[in-house]
């Protein structure tokens, strides 16, 4: 048998004759008007919800690990209220307070914390505050010795143990020599500018912003105002 006598015998037995074109042009038509099977659609969903979980789930990942090393980074500056007391009364040997004055009570409350340095800070700025009232004491009395002597203490704080932090430090920033030497921090907002004109005037005379920051920040059961 040829090649050409196979192809007839084949054609011949063929159940499905061949389409003609206006057969396939109407097969066309009912395939595309036809709306999308459910399934399709439905299969698409499922695909797309594992990949979403994963991304959530990475994203999460992220934030924790973000969020461990910062607290792993600030929870090894912070101390607890005992060793800020202690810091509080070591600062002590090296600052001084007026004739008459004598120091308070410094407390945190229990289960607190604080960044490291903070006891020091908190002597340094009652001692602050308790010259300031002496001086506006010694004004009003005309004592110009105890005047002269609250101003050089004020000027060795402002010089040896007050600091202003740089731009854009964070809160807790405290220079290295903190460590040693009990040092406070002004922020970079004119504060320690402001007590510098403060001092100007009471040498001039003019106790009232003194007064005022006697009034406001000497503690209440002092006795400094």
């Amino acid at each position: 048998m040829n090649t050409r006598a196979a192809f007839t015998r084949l054609q011949a037995a063929n159940p499905c004759p061949s389409s003609s074109p206006l057969d396939a042009e109407l097969l066309f038509d009912r395939i595309t008007g036809s709306a999308p099977a459910t399934q399709v659609v439905s299969t698409r969903g499922r695909a797309r919800r594992p990949l979403l979980v994963f991304a959530l789930a990475l994203a999460t990942a992220a934030v924790l690990v973000s969020t461990a090393l910062g607290l792993a980074g600030w929870i090894g500056s912070v101390i607890g209220p005992a060793e800020a007391n202690s810091e509080f009364i070591q600062a002590q040997s090296q600052l001084t307070l007026p004739p008459g004055f004598s120091w308070p009570q410094f407390s945190l409350p229990p289960n607190s914390v604080t960044s490291r340095g903070a006891g020091g800070a908190a002597a340094v700025m009652m001692a602050q505050v308790a010259w300031e009232c002496y001086w506006a004491r010694a004004i009003h009395a005309g004592d110009t010795t105890a005047a002269h002597g609250a101003h050089a203490a004020l000027s060795d704080l402002m010089t040896n143990h007050i600091v202003v932090a740089p731009t854009g430090a964070p809160e807790d920033w405290s220079p290295p020599q903190a460590a040693r030497t009990p040092t406070a921090t002004f922020a970079d907002d004119g504060g320690y500018e402001f007590k510098q004109r403060m001092y100007e005037r009471a040498s001039s005379g003019n106790p009232g912003l003194l007064e005022q920051s006697c009034s406001a920040n000497a503690p209440t059961d002092s006795g400094w105002r």
